[in-house]
């Protein structure tokens, strides 16, 4: 018997939640006094902030991000800003939107700032929850990191590729795509996790429904291991459990090499991408001076900083990666292709059903 996946049971709670919410065009209080904040020149606008925030104190938010790197934003923030004490909640993704939702919903919600991951960000845009801001660090970055409308804000680029355990694969041997992992001769010796949606919404963005799912399946056929998550993964790679991981993320694998981990990266064509880190404003944010002020932070090129020093990729334009292998990848012609939060959006009942079908024991 198959059992659902922890998102796909949380979907039918999270769309009841949604019904009876404001729609995001409404507005809040907080929107109008951002707003208005907004119009100020660049100096008075950073005076208004700061003495709102001081005498605000503190700011909260929730974030699905690693908690390391939630710690180190929220660090860097106190030590910019030494007058506010900042806080966060960390929570997996469905998690942190079911919670966010139901205290939305109840008038319990004690939080300045919502972070999610990018197939979360519609249905939080849609409930109302954040309010609208815009912060001037937007200029220093792709115009796919911001929301039009100004309801959320990206700090990072999400990608996954394959790698190979270099001890076990010479290097001219090595898959260069997709298409070779069908190959009998490595049959057995691949891996995928148990929800890979990074890599199913790049293949569903680009291959559609039938061909990706004739690709999972041609993987499962060809002895494709399921694993419960990418760190878990990596680490068996590192280990030579087997040969080749179909979907990993680089930034993990790539502070494992720093350990001695033998993996090498591939980048395939297409190499799914999407935005990372989008945090949004509570429209009732009881803080929202110290909110839109950490936006500004994570969106500086002092957050972009303490990003880039975890590995990941930063959005903003002009910082360069930690580890060369991910450093630049455009200027390297890696063809990414990064999917929106409304491709996300779009692709994720067919993601649900493939899991559903293919890769749940």
């Amino acid at each position: 018997m198959q059992l659902p996946t922890i998102r796909s049971k949380l979907l039918p709670a999270l769309a009841i939640l949604l019904c009876g919410f404001a729609s995001p065009a409404q507005g809040s209080v907080v929107e109008t006094v951002l707003m208005d904040i907004n119009k100020l020149a660049p100096a008075q606008r950073q005076k208004r902030l700061e003495e709102g925030a001081r005498r605000e104190g503190s700011f909260k938010f929730y974030g699905i991000s690693n908690a390391a790197l939630l710690s180190a934003y929220a660090n860097g923030f106190m030590k910019k800003y030494p007058f506010i004490k900042a806080e966060f909640w960390r929570g997996s993704g469905n998690k942190l939107v079911f919670r966010t939702m139901t205290e939305h919903k109840t008038g319990q919600l004690d939080t300045d700032a919502v972070l999610v991951g990018t197939e979360n960000v519609m249905t939080l845009k849609r409930s109302g929850i954040w309010a609208r801001f815009h912060s001037p660090e937007t200029q220093y970055f792709p115009k796919v990191f911001t929301d039009k409308d100004g309801y959320w804000h990206a700090d990072s680029l999400g990608i996954s590729t394959i790698a190979y355990n270099n001890r076990m694969v010479k290097k001219e041997e090595a898959p260069k795509g997709y298409d070779e992992l069908l190959q009998p001769k490595w049959k057995g010796n691949l891996s995928i996790d148990l929800e890979p949606e990074r890599a199913l919404m790049g293949w569903l963005v680009a291959w559609g429904e039938q061909k990706t799912r004739a690709f999972v399946s041609g993987l499962m056929k060809n002895g494709a291991v399921v694993r419960r998550g990418h760190t878990q993964q990596a680490q068996l790679l590192c280990a030579g459990e087997f040969k080749i991981a179909v979907e990993i993320y680089p930034d993990g694998i790539l502070r494992m090499k720093e350990q001695g981990c033998p993996a090498t990266l591939v980048f395939p064509n297409p190499t799914p991408a999407h935005i990372s880190g989008a945090i949004g404003i509570y429209a009732n944010a009881p803080h929202p001076h110290a909110a839109a002020l950490f936006v500004d932070f994570m969106k500086s090129a002092e957050g972009a900083r303490i990003l880039a020093a975890t590995g990941r990729i930063s959005g903003r334009k002009g910082v360069k990666a930690l580890y060369e292998e991910i450093a630049n990848l455009e200027e390297k012609g890696v063809p990414l292709l990064v999917v929106t939060p409304e491709q996300s959006e779009q692709v994720a009942k067919p993601m649900e059903k493939i899991m559903k079908d293919l890769l749940v024991p």
